[in-house]
């Protein structure tokens, strides 16, 4: 029983650690999905072109944001110019770590 409990207790103090861990992945993925479009955009691609084009080519965790790149080139390509950098990716790993 005593066994059990402190198993139970060590898990618990893990859980938390290892969701963290995996959220802060899933933001730096999605992030560099973001930037993805960020550069398309810098190159001076069209908003349709960028977003087939980055969609499509995700492979591995990354395919499961497909659906969304639409969505995040809206916003990327509704963003000022002199707002494009590396700044953007930063603040999208910020708000995604803050949920």
């Amino acid at each position: 029983m005593r066994t059990a409990l402190l198993s139970a207790a060590c898990l618990m103090a893990v859980t938390p650690a290892a969701f963290a861990q995996e959220a802060d992945a899933e933001c730096d993925l999605q992030a560099e999905i973001v930037m993805q479009v960020v550069e398309a955009r810098q190159s001076g691609s069209a908003r349709d072109s960028a977003q087939a084009g980055i969609a499509s080519d995700l492979s591995g965790d990354a395919q499961k944001y497909a659906a969304v790149v639409p969505a995040i080139a809206e916003w990327v390509y509704s963003l000022p110019e002199d707002q494009l950098g590396a700044d953007v990716g930063e603040s999208w790993i910020a708000q995604c770590q803050s949920m």
